[in-house]
């Protein structure tokens, strides 16, 4: 009973339209505000990442641009140009060695964060080094030096350590890690390459451009050369070194220019983004990796103060609704006291006329009200009933009973009927007629036997009714052998065995298939006489062989319980009276399943009807 209070459901139902409201907005909200910040983060770091590529991309333009002034230096009258005395003098002089040296410093300083430069010139066979304003040379070309890539002027070495070529200084710092232009010098009238120029560069600007790219200890941003090994990293340890993971393959060998791409593997969660740096010279990638931990770090944020916003008022509203739901439910819990008290029989008649203690003008105390006047008219008709005589009811009865005949009844019928043809409602004339039919046929007391075909249309009748009932859930086949509709038989014999399927083997919700029921009638020769063959049979629920044990043993009775009483008994005992002994009425089981009824009527005795029974 408390559960299905209506202050339970009130409360509930309550809770319910405030909770799946704030649920669905809290989730609808977090939902779409980690869509927005995640496509403003990606969009805000992609603007960063251009501008970083982009300042990279100038710096390094600014030292390939230095390298170049090896083809524009100073002019000397004596020598001619630096370039000239690199392409032409097969042996290096004083004057011309000042003159390579001089342009070399130049050169240095023109690029801060150059820490040395080194030229070797193939014709005269010398090299030359500055560093921090110092200045050597020697005969020969340094060993270390790696054969330059083919089909390239220009390319970058990635983070080593710096060297001095061979050469001695005598004030010379420790190695430090730098990378490296490196330049091959060409004579342009035969395009044939007369040396090498290598600037090896500090890391500091391409380290501060690329911290800038990036929160630390939420961020990773790392620059990646064409073979994927590491210009930039997190862990300058790895610098120069091959990425040891597969996350960055698809952002070195991507054709884009930029993109973005999501990585769950291993410890990471996230989107990485890269940004391609493709020069003549260069093919370097920037690659930034966001966790989802980070970037769906403000949506959590703002979806935790509206939760906490939100959980507040939902306190308030939770308070309210089961304030409202008690007071609004009280007035009826103490009108069903009440009610519970009277009818337990706590109180007499007389309390019956007490008043309701529920002082209210709203509805609930109109339904108070109403219940109260209820009550005292209960109480009158209550105290009338007790002193009406049973002899008045029982003349009452019967004078309402001798108004209801089947000519009455007929009359009406047939009045309802008319009226539903007026309004062009034949399928309830056909019903009324076929109730109308079956009334006249079960009230005509001058009949006891009848005609085989007058019991099937009497059958037709009511199964048109249960039709009606059950819409298209059985179907009904008649199977009546030509010669036998005229046979006498007893009347209402097959009406009990019909509605004996209805109410014992027809289950609508038993089976998905449909109800089936048949009807037959033939002619039977044996070595006994002639027989009538009645059979009902049926594909319901069927019946066990324990209960069909027990009818066909009441079969066998000397007598029926009830003999007023429709049943197999009462059709059995009317054949055999109306006949003989030799009148038989089976049961037995219909495979798969159903239930199969059959009459045998011996047709040599049967009772041949006069014109006075059949009128």
């Amino acid at each position: 009973m408390i559960r299905h209070s209506i202050r339970n459901k009130l409360i509930l139902f309550l809770l319910i339209a405030t909770l799946v409201p704030f649920l669905t907005s809290l989730g609808v909200s977090y939902f779409f505000t980690k869509q927005k910040v995640t496509e403003d983060t990606l969009t805000n770091n992609s603007a960063l990442l251009s501008q970083g590529k982009t300042n990279l991309v100038n710096y390094l333009d600014g030292v390939v641009q230095a390298s170049s002034t090896i083809y524009t230096g100073r002019n000397i009258a004596e020598l001619g140009q630096f370039y000239e005395i690199i392409q032409t003098q097969p042996e290096i002089n004083y004057q011309s060695d000042k003159v390579i040296k001089s342009g070399l410093q130049v050169m240095s300083h023109s690029v801060k964060e150059i820490k040395q430069i080194y030229l070797y010139a193939s014709v005269s066979n010398s090299s030359f080094l500055t560093h921090n304003d110092i200045q050597v040379s020697t005969v020969g070309k340094y060993e270390g030096l790696k054969p330059f890539p083919a089909g390239k002027l220009v390319y970058f070495e990635i983070k080593h350590q710096n060297n001095l070529y061979g050469m001695s200084l005598s004030a010379y710092s420790p190695p430090s890690p730098v990378i490296s232009m490196h330049r091959n010098v060409m004579y342009s009238p035969s395009n044939q390459s007369i040396g090498e120029l290598i600037i090896d560069l500090n890391l500091d600007l391409v380290s501060d451009i690329s911290q800038g790219l990036f929160t630390h200890d939420q961020e990773e941003l790392y620059i990646l050369d064409e073979t994927g090994r590491i210009v930039f990293g997190p862990d300058p340890s790895k610098w120069g070194l091959q990425l040891d993971d597969h996350w960055g393959e698809e952002a070195v060998h991507s054709t884009l220019d930029k993109g973005s791409y999501e990585w769950s593997k291993g410890a990471f969660a996230g989107i990485n983004m890269y940004e391609k740096m493709r020069t003549d010279y260069l093919n370097w990638t920037i690659v930034k990796r966001l966790p989802y931990e980070q970037l769906t770090k403000n949506a959590r944020q703002l979806t935790f103060i509206n939760a906490l916003i939100l959980s507040f008022s939902m306190l308030i509203v939770m308070a309210g609704t089961v304030y409202i739901s008690i007071r609004f439910t009280a007035p009826i819990k103490q009108l069903i006291r009440y009610i519970t008290r009277i009818q337990t029989g706590q109180s007499g008649l007389g309390d019956h006329q007490s008043d309701i203690e529920l002082t209210r003008t709203d509805e609930m105390g109109i339904l108070a009200n109403r219940f109260h006047g209820l009550m005292q008219d209960l109480n009158h008709m209550v105290m009338r009933e007790y002193r009406l005589e049973l002899a008045n009811k029982s003349n009452q009865l019967m004078a309402l009973q001798a108004q209801i005949n089947p000519h009455f009844l007929n009359n009406a019928l047939q009045s309802i009927g008319t009226l539903a043809l007026q309004h062009e409602a034949p399928k309830i004339y056909t019903l009324i007629n076929s109730l109308a039919k079956m009334m006249h046929y079960s009230m005509n007391t001058n009949e006891s036997v009848v005609p085989l075909r007058k019991e099937i249309d009497h059958i037709k009748a009511y199964l048109e009714l249960q039709k009606q009932r059950f819409e298209h859930q059985f179907d009904i086949v008649y199977e009546i052998e030509e010669g036998t509709g005229t046979i006498s038989i007893p009347k209402m014999i097959l009406q009990p065995l019909v509605e004996n399927y209805f109410k014992h083997g027809f289950k609508p919700s038993y089976s998905q298939e449909v109800g089936l029921l048949r009807i037959e009638s033939e002619k039977l020769a044996t070595s006994e006489g002639d027989f009538l063959k009645l059979t009902v049979a049926d594909n319901g629920i069927g019946i066990t062989d324990q209960r069909l044990h027990e009818v066909r043993s009441r079969l066998k009775a000397s007598s029926a319980s009830d003999d007023s009483s429709i049943g197999l008994r009462n059709v059995l005992t009317r054949i055999q009276l109306y006949f003989n002994d030799n009148a038989t009425l089976e049961i037995d089981h219909v495979h798969p399943q159903g239930v199969r009824i059959v009459i045998h009527i011996p047709m040599k005795k049967g009772v041949t009807p006069n014109e006075s029974t059949t009128r």
